[in-house]
């Protein structure tokens, strides 16, 4: 992990570079919150409008299980992108990818470079597989992941509720990144222990 977080800060271009989230962000990430529209925050998984769950965010920092990405143009937080994952069990090489932008930073082609941040480097985080949970009504996030490769995987009727209290299907998204039993460390110790076996 020390090495991978060698490569940031990443210069975006146009003054704007990404770095991991840190625990001084708390208010430049509130102020990037309020800034979504309505009726964008309310399709989100986590209630951004509450100060306290940003500071749960904050609080609860691991890389190795949430990576925040922050898009900064000088001070101001302009993008956000986070791979979730479970380093547990059988889906620890599968990881959960969300982006947002604030509006005045669309249209540049930021949240496809956010999302290739995560393809580019997940094989090097362990993560074979990357997943996009996108809900019925969010047309553009499909086109976005469906251009850079992620394939649907699934339908699941009406389990999403939004902030507003309307129900959702969410459409299940995923993009292989390498070979999932290439991360396995079971098949690994298993050919090793093949080779020592030897062959008749």
């Amino acid at each position: 992990m020390k090495n991978f977080l060698s490569r940031y800060p990443l210069d975006f271009g146009d003054g704007l570079r990404l770095r991991p989230m840190e625990g001084s962000d708390e208010s430049a990430l509130t102020a990037f919150f309020k800034r979504i529209p309505v009726d964008e925050r309310q399709l989100f998984k986590d209630d951004v409008r509450s100060s306290s769950v940003i500071r749960g965010w904050i609080r609860m920092l691991d890389y190795s299980n949430v990576l925040p990405l922050l898009l900064f143009q000088d001070d101001r937080v302009v993008g956000d992108a986070t791979l979730h994952r479970d380093k547990r069990g059988w889906s620890r090489h599968v990881a959960e990818v969300r982006v947002s932008l604030d509006p005045d930073y669309r249209g540049r082609g930021l949240a496809r470079r956010l999302l290739q941040e995560f393809i580019d480097i997940g094989p090097s985080l362990d993560v074979a597989i990357l997943n996009a949970f996108v809900l019925d009504v969010q047309h553009e996030a499909r086109e976005l992941v469906e251009s850079l490769g992620f394939v649907p995987q699934a339908a699941l009727a009406q389990q999403a509720i939004d902030l507003a209290g309307r129900v959702h299907d969410i459409l299940v998204y995923s993009c292989t990144l390498t070979p999932p039993e290439r991360l396995a460390p079971e098949a690994s110790l298993a050919e090793e222990e093949a080779d020592v076996g030897g062959g008749s």
